[in-house]
């Protein structure tokens, strides 16, 4: 059973990360198939949900709600807060969101670990990048099917325009915040160290406002972010430590005017 959608393309630096954290494996065990079985479980993961994921869905669904039930007046507020020092301040935010530049640290990170022998830091670069991989592919998925117009689109917070991808319309959720909160939650989960998990937590944090303040997403884009991030990073963390065989696996796709995957489930 096969399930495709179109994915954004992944910065080369993607590339980058998965060689410099190929040791952290092991000679015979491949990241980027790794990677690609990890991306596949994500994209399956609502075949397999159960009550208790259920309830958690439905809690932050709510939550989701009530963000969205005041786009109009969060996006006011920070329109009302512009200056000069929270301009450049979101300049910077921006970047820990932006993939290219986090494949780098990944890169590097997992490059330090295996030069040092420390391979719980290679471990995680491992984990950090397969969580990239996944959250943004289910998020590109939602996003497609979404067609949520950006703020800047002046089409106001209801417009909606499904399996449209252009720029202007794909606000839900934001891509930025899925990347740095898969990212956040991963180095947390894995560190169970509170002023790790305060640092990553708080920068993946400063980067969702960004988007709000650059006025390229709703508030309730990057809470859905926000969440889908935390909860695929978390997961892939938790299932590391379980263990057994992948569940699913996502394969590149390929034909005339189209790039995509598909999402190869297990049954």
């Amino acid at each position: 059973m096969t399930a495709a959608a179109k994915l954004k393309r992944a910065p080369p630096f993607l590339a980058l990360a998965l060689l410099c954290c190929r040791p952290a494996c092991g000679a015979q065990k491949s990241v980027l198939k790794e990677t690609l079985h990890r991306a596949g479980s994500v994209l399956s993961a609502p075949a397999r949900i159960n009550s208790g994921s259920a309830l958690w869905l439905a809690g932050i669904s709510s939550g989701g709600l009530l963000v969205y039930s005041a786009d109009g007046q969060i996006r006011s507020v920070f329109k009302k807060n512009r200056s000069l020092a929270n301009d450049n301040t979101a300049d910077v935010m921006e970047k820990f969101g932006n993939g290219g530049y986090e494949m780098a640290f990944l890169g590097a990170y997992g490059g330090l670990g295996y030069l040092f022998k420390k391979p719980e830091m290679c471990r995680t670069a491992v984990l950090s990048v397969e969580a990239f991989a996944a959250a943004n592919a289910a998020g590109t998925l939602v996003k497609y099917a979404a067609g949520r117009y950006r703020p800047y689109a002046g089409r106001g917070k209801r417009s909606f325009r499904p399996f449209k991808m252009k720029t202007a319309s794909t606000s839900f959720p934001s891509g930025h915040t899925v990347s740095v909160f898969a990212l956040a939650s991963v180095f947390s989960a894995r560190s169970e160290n509170t002023a790790v998990s305060a640092a990553v937590y708080s920068l993946a944090s400063g980067t969702a406002l960004q988007r709000i303040y650059g006025d390229k997403h709703w508030a309730s884009d990057v809470f859905a972010g926000a969440a889908l991030g935390t909860a695929v990073g978390r997961w892939l963390v938790s299932q590391e430590r379980r263990g057994g065989p992948p569940s699913a696996l996502l394969l590149p796709v390929y034909a005339p005017g189209y790039a995509g995957a598909a999402a190869v489930l297990n049954f």
